[in-house]
This record gives C-alpha cells, sequence and structure tokens, in this order.
C-alpha cells in the first residue's frame, strides 16, 4: 500500500512539468529576499533604537570571517610594494562589488597607486531596495543600506590600512580609497 502511494506521488509531480529555474531568476529571488531581510531588520532597529549596536556588531561579525592572517599579510605586502597591493585589493573590491552591480555600472574616474575614485551609477542595490521597501509597506528610506555601508565599510577597510568616504548621490554613490 506505501508502494502504490509513493509511486502516485512521483507520476503527481511527474505531471506538474516542473522546470529548472535559470541561475538569473534564483539570484534575483534570493538578493531580493536578503535584501528584504535587510530592510526588516533595519525598520526593527531603528523603531527599537538600536541602529548603531546593529552596525557595530556587523562590522565586528564581518571582521571575524577574514582569516586572521589576512590583516598582517596586506600590511607586509603594502610595505614591500605599496602601488601593487593598494591595486590588487582595488580590483578585488570590483569583483566583489558586482555582486549588487553590474560592472557597466561602475566609473572609476580617479586612479594612482595609492587612491581610487569611483562612482556607482544607477545603482541596482539601490532601485531594489527601493521597491521592496514600496511593496513591503515598510516606513524606512531606501538609502538606509546606502547609508549603513557609509559607515560599515570604512570601518572594514582600516583593518587594511584603507581609509575609504562614501558620498551619497541620487541613484548611487562616490567611493575615495586612499592607502594610508
Amino acid at each position: 500500500m506505501l508502494q502504490n502511494g509513493i509511486f502516485a506521488q512521483i507520476k503527481e509531480v511527474e505531471d506538474l512539468e516542473i522546470k529548472e529555474m535559470p541561475i538569473e531568476e534564483k539570484y534575483g529571488r534570493l538578493l531580493d529576499e536578503y535584501l528584504l531581510s535587510i530592510a526588516m531588520g533595519y525598520a526593527l532597529h531603528k523603531e527599537l533604537g538600536t541602529v548603531d549596536k546593529a552596525n557595530n556588531l556587523w562590522v565586528k561579525t564581518q571582521k571575524n570571517m577574514y582569516p586572521g592572517y589576512l590583516g598582517l599579510a596586506f600590511k607586509v605586502l603594502k610595505a614591500i610594494t605599496p602601488g601593487k597591493t593598494f591595486k590588487q585589493a582595488a580590483n578585488r573590491y570590483f569583483y566583489y562589488a558586482q555582486t549588487f552591480n553590474p560592472l557597466s555600472n561602475f566609473e572609476v574616474t580617479e586612479v594612482s597607486d595609492r587612491e581610487t575614485v569611483t562612482k556607482v551609477k544607477n545603482c541596482v542595490l539601490l532601485k531594489r531596495m527601493r521597491d521592496l521597501v514600496k511593496k513591503g509597506g515598510l516606513d524606512v528610506d531606501p538609502k538606509f543600506i546606502c547609508e549603513a555601508d557609509s559607515k560599515i565599510l570604512p570601518e572594514l577597510a582600516k583593518e587594511f590600512g584603507i581609509e575609504l568616504a562614501m558620498t551619497l548621490e541620487e541613484n548611487g554613490c562616490r567611493t575615495t580609497a586612499r592607502l594610508k
């Protein structure tokens, strides 16, 4: 009897004609879920008055995610070949940043061995956050994600001897990274 039940269930699944979800759709859905979770968390922390505490926890957790030797290795390499090391760090940042924005949305306006100035235009992250906050009926300014990054990312960059400053713009941000 149990076998007949299992075969009936398998037959029902076959009848559904389930298709594999394309990777782009999976990524989009995961990104929306991730951003919505951040927005809901921010709304709650805002209501409780604990936004700064939450940001500090985020920084602490992210620092714990780095292998212990990474900061030291970066400092040693920076002492030997500062320009090359800084450019490698910038390249890794831009590679990672493509998680949220295509490379075509980045405009690098200045590059030297010790400084980069970058603009993110038509920020996908900000646009999606605007849509999600509105659809979710959350009482928060979608730019909170940019404001949080402008506080969190400079703290993380300090670990590597990089001074980072972010300025919010209408549909993106401007970032200056400077090797100390």
